[in-house]
């Protein structure tokens, strides 16, 4: 994270160092597994999860004071719909005191007064995810009539209510194979809400979702759109690789357990959430030393390259990816400060 307050220097300093090192430098931590939608390409939504606990703010807290001995993290809070959780400004608070908090929400529960307390609490990103530029396909695919339009409503709240210059309000779509065409249309929404726009690969490696015939071409569209649009500000490195992926199938080899790894609803930790239910610990339970030594136990074991989505992608991309310098470029574009009130240019 580049663009910091000053009192975060400390902790940037830190995170930079282990990032260098190549330690653990990126954490997903499903809060809760509970949904109001009903995605055709999530599962979390379905009757089997809808029993299962949320962390407290007390569990976010001691999760967050035993990363903090391995280095800081960016923990990206997901679900299921983490503005699910009734104090989802606590568990922001909890993890921004060692940590960079980031979130990817529907946008269905958003309001000015969240937006500003999940700011205020401490998140660096808050991304709202949109698939379609059309109203109808967005709403058919996430099962929810008016999907769309909250979602828009979100991002633009968000973007009015940032409290901080480094904090940033993406919109980002999934890849999928019916979706291209619909890239430069939510680019341009996206320069019209004054957000900056992401993509992530689709991937089908847990549960049984269907597979997608995503195009071969899907790098160099990609690239094309995100030459004329600044607002796309993906890494070239980790959309480059999108169609090496979709005909190969993902992309080897895979670095989790060693600089990301997975953090279910109950502590439970694992590689990454497509293999959620291969645990290697609990760290509410552990110690954190013992869980990062599982993790690279099993990150050495691991022969997996099924997926190449952005919370791998992105990590990879800046720790191993060629074309170091231009990657980095990107990352700064990513998450540059950005004065409370303003547009990206």
């Amino acid at each position: 994270m580049l663009g910091v307050d000053l009192s975060e220097a400390p902790k940037l300093a830190r995170y930079l160092a282990s990032f260098l090192r190549r330690r653990l430098v990126h954490v997903n931590l499903q809060l809760l597994y509970r949904c109001t939608m009903r995605c055709r390409i999530c599962d979390f939504w379905q009757e089997k999860y809808q029993r299962e606990p949320a962390l407290t703010t007390a569990q976010v807290e001691r999760i967050s004071d035993k990363l903090a001995s391995i280095g800081p993290q960016i923990v990206s809070i997901g679900g299921g719909e983490p503005l699910l959780h009734p104090d989802i400004a606590g568990v922001v608070r909890a993890i921004a005191r060692h940590h960079f908090p980031v979130m990817i929400c529907n946008g269905w529960f958003v309001t000015p007064a969240l937006a500003r307390a999940v700011f205020a609490a401490g998140a660096y990103e808050v991304s709202i995810s949109v698939d379609y530029a059309d109203p109808a396909k967005h709403d058919r695919q996430r099962g929810v009539e008016g999907a769309f339009e909250r979602a828009v409503t979100a991002l633009r709240i968000l973007a009015e209510n940032r409290v901080h210059p480094y904090q940033r309000v993406h919109m980002i779509s999934v890849v999928m194979e019916d979706n291209l065409d619909d890239i430069e249309p939510l680019l341009r929404l996206s320069r019209s809400l004054g957000v900056t726009y992401l993509v992530t690969l689709y991937s089908d490696s847990r549960g049984a979702k269907t597979s997608r015939r995503i195009p071969p071409e899907v790098s160099r569209r990609l690239l094309e759109l995100r030459r004329r649009y600044p607002a796309f500000v993906a890494l070239r490195g980790y959309l480059g690789r999108f169609a090496e992926s979709v005909a190969r199938g993902g992309i080897g080899p895979c670095h989790a357990g060693r600089n990301l790894c997975n953090i279910d609803n109950r502590g439970n930790v694992s590689l990454c959430i497509d293999r959620a239910d291969e645990t290697v610990g609990n760290i509410l339970e552990q110690p954190p030393e013992a869980i990062e030594a599982a993790l690279l136990a099993a990150h050495r074991r691991n022969t997996c390259h099924a997926c190449w989505t952005s919370c791998r992608g992105s990590i990879e991309t800046l720790m191993y990816g060629p074309e170091r310098l231009g990657n980095l470029k990107d990352y700064y574009r990513m998450t540059e400060t950005l004065p409370v009130g303003m547009p990206p240019s």
